[in-house]
């Protein structure tokens, strides 16, 4: 997470403006920065906020789990990717603001594109509502979504989708030979082969890869490379989870168990 100590000297030190961008879930371990601490730095600094929620955003949405995100509303723009735990197509990603006012920046006019006279007609000027102007309507699948399962139906599945990260973070902590990195935060999960090398450890990730067994994510953290599971299904179920660790286990096993060749004295004559 993003460190306040060293956020307040580089605002100390370098002169304004300042833009600060913080994380509410981090692409390699899911960890959400203080977000309500940096706000206060940057409020104190006169720095604007922007917070990447691509991943941890839809938290919202879980009365469980919102609190996770305490201090997102103090930022002066934030992102969400809703092709995690919101489901939607890989391109249906959101950028809010407080006011609507404050995307005037991004606006542009062509005549070819904003004829003012079409617009004055009743003919809707499609330019100012997306940043590009072929983008397919990601919107629209966003909305229905929103409407068939609601804020709680949304809820629901994010609230089973943490509860299944806990429940393989658990199953790891009590197979014999898996080490865990951290309790999740919110559905990432990493794990290792104790004792095991990085060299293995990727080793291990393209076997099950090749053999069409598991796709397992990877992230150098913490000076190891580690498996990443990232868990956005919520119908994963306990066996899923307990399969995969069994398939991590045999290919480590099989991996580190040495090959046995045949002496002379056991060559047949």
């Amino acid at each position: 997470p993003l460190d306040p100590t060293a956020l307040t000297n580089a605002l100390t030190e370098h002169p304004r403006p300042h833009l600060v961008v913080a994380t509410a879930g981090t692409t390699d371990t899911g960890a959400i920065d203080p977000l309500d601490t940096i706000a206060d730095l940057c409020t104190t600094h006169g720095a604007e906020l922007h917070i990447d929620a691509a991943y941890g955003g839809p938290l919202l949405l879980s009365p469980t789990h919102r609190t996770l995100l305490h201090g997102l509303h103090r930022a002066h723009s934030v992102t969400l990717d809703l092709h995690k735990l919101g489901w939607q197509p890989a391109s249906a990603g959101l950028l809010a603001v407080p006011d609507h006012h404050h995307l005037t920046p991004l606006h542009h006019h062509a005549p070819y594109l904003n004829a003012g006279d079409d617009t004055e007609a009743g003919l809707p000027d499609l330019l100012g509502r997306s940043l590009r102007t072929t983008r397919r309507p990601d919107a629209l699948k966003i909305a229905v979504t929103l409407h068939a399962l609601g804020r709680d139906g949304l809820a629901d599945l994010i609230d089973r989708t943490i509860t299944t990260a806990h429940h393989l973070a658990d199953l790891i902590t009590t197979t014999p030979g898996l080490d865990l990195y951290q309790r999740p935060t919110i559905s990432t999960v990493l794990f290792r082969p104790t004792g095991a090398t990085d060299h293995t450890v990727a080793t291990i990730r393209r076997t099950l890869l090749n053999r069409g067994h598991a796709v397992l994510g990877r992230t150098h953290t913490a000076g190891h490379l580690w498996f990443k599971a990232t868990l956005l299904n919520p119908h994963t179920t306990p066996h899923d989870l307990r399969t995969l660790l069994d398939l991590v286990t045999h290919a480590t096993t099989e991996l580190l168990t040495p090959t046995t060749h045949p002496t002379e004295s056991d060559t047949p004559r």
